[in-house]
């Protein structure tokens, strides 16, 4: 593909960066990406979202938000898929505090409106410190800015509380989904508060 002239289009290029990312080659795909910067191929928002999701995964999150500036400097508009990124591999690396300041900085800021993944991820990361009340703290303020919660929001929480041993505030929580905010609740709910319940 390098050596083709004219070169492909950057659409041909980001087909074989997903296809390495899907078989988890993020080292190829990273070198690959390196090189199509080196020829001079017109990258756009989805070879570096592409290329970020790989450093994130190789828990470099640091080089993520390198890329992150090599949106603004080739005037690639970051989107909120490019956030979702960086705050999982911030909470992948357990820097759940770094990942609380970029939600904060993405609300403050507009740098994107928040969707359900971002949301999602920032309970996930909180949960995983046990810190279900600023969870649940989460979940309400992501409903009252008209992001519905999904099931997957709720059973972050009920799982976490489960573990936690807080089977009355899990419970308390689901009648919530179920009775208040009409979410169908799906195996894994009911997994974890069986699971909470033994």
């Amino acid at each position: 593909m390098t050596q083709r002239q004219p070169l492909p289009s950057v659409i041909k290029f980001n087909q074989l960066l997903n296809a390495l990312t899907k078989m988890k080659h993020f080292s190829s795909c990273l070198h690959l990406f390196k090189q199509m910067s080196l020829i001079g191929v017109p990258v756009d928002a989805y070879s570096i979202n592409i290329a970020i999701k790989c450093c994130c995964s190789l828990f470099r999150t640091k080089d993520g938000f390198a890329l992150l500036g090599c949106c603004f400097r080739r005037a690639v508009v970051p989107d909120v898929c490019t956030f979702n990124t960086l705050l999982d591999g911030l909470v992948l690396e357990d820097r759940i505090l770094e990942a609380e300041i970029l939600f904060k900085k993405l609300i403050k800021q507009k740098l994107c409106e928040p969707d359900v993944v971002t949301y999602n991820t920032m309970i996930q990361g909180l949960c995983k410190f046990g810190y279900n009340d600023i969870a649940t703290g989460l979940l309400r303020l992501m409903d009252e800015r008209g992001c519905k919660p999904d099931v997957v929001a709720y059973n972050i929480i009920v799982d976490s509380l489960c573990k936690d041993k807080m089977i009355d505030d899990a419970f308390n929580l689901f009648k919530e989904m179920v009775f208040h905010k009409l979410v169908l609740p799906d195996v894994i709910t009911y997994n974890s508060l069986i699971h909470g319940l033994l």
